[in-house]
């Protein structure tokens, strides 16, 4: 697993939530969607500097990072008896609470420890509703979550869990990634003071 497969398994696992809204990854080109809409944005990459061995040689770095999730939405239209008012009740807070509950459900959380994706919310879920105009509201409510996934780096030059080589940024071989590890055949042990000859 890399960085990149655990951010579009995050905007699929929040599209499947949201179903009825556009999930965009923030601070790129994007037309701003009509309402509801929902961002997500990663935050700074942490790697554990100790790598792990499973059963079968295969390493891994431990990683962790962080999702910021900000939901835009109308809200919930009110109404006075068989009238519409036009004014919205702001639901962002409890519609973005709703989506941590799916995200650790035990449908969800099976589906992504398959995967070797942890993902858990960090309170408090904020409302950063603003005024808009003069007369409008944008409900807004963001949260974050604390993400933590296996990074593959396996072969001789660590690079088994890179989606594509060269990576976008042009680094890596097709060479570096195919070159496994060469096991080690014979090792000489020296006793005590023995001298090597």
């Amino acid at each position: 697993m890399d960085l990149e497969a655990v951010k579009g398994t995050i905007h699929d696992m929040t599209a499947m939530f949201f179903a009825g809204a556009d999930v965009i990854w923030a601070e790129q080109v994007n037309t701003v969607p009509v309402p509801p809409y929902v961002t997500l944005k990663m935050g700074s990459l942490d790697r554990n500097a100790l790598i792990l061995v499973d059963d079968d040689g295969e390493r891994y770095y431990q990683c962790d990072t962080t999702v910021q999730i900000d939901l835009y939405t109308k809200g919930r239209p009110v109404a006075t008896g068989d009238m519409a008012t036009g004014n919205y009740a702001n639901t962002a807070v409890s519609d973005l609470m709703d989506l941590f509950s799916f995200l650790e459900s035990e449908e969800i959380t099976d589906r992504m420890a398959g995967m070797g994706i942890s993902m858990a919310l960090m309170p408090p879920i904020r409302d950063l509703t603003g005024l808009q105009n003069d007369s409008r509201y944008r409900y807004r409510a963001m949260a974050e979550a604390s993400v933590s996934f296996l990074m593959e780096a396996d072969g001789a030059y660590g690079m088994s869990g890179m989606a594509a080589v060269p990576n976008s940024s042009g680094g890596g071989t097709e060479e570096m990634a195919g070159k496994p590890i060469e096991p080690i055949e014979q090792v000489g042990i020296v006793y005590g003071d023995e001298e090597e000859g």
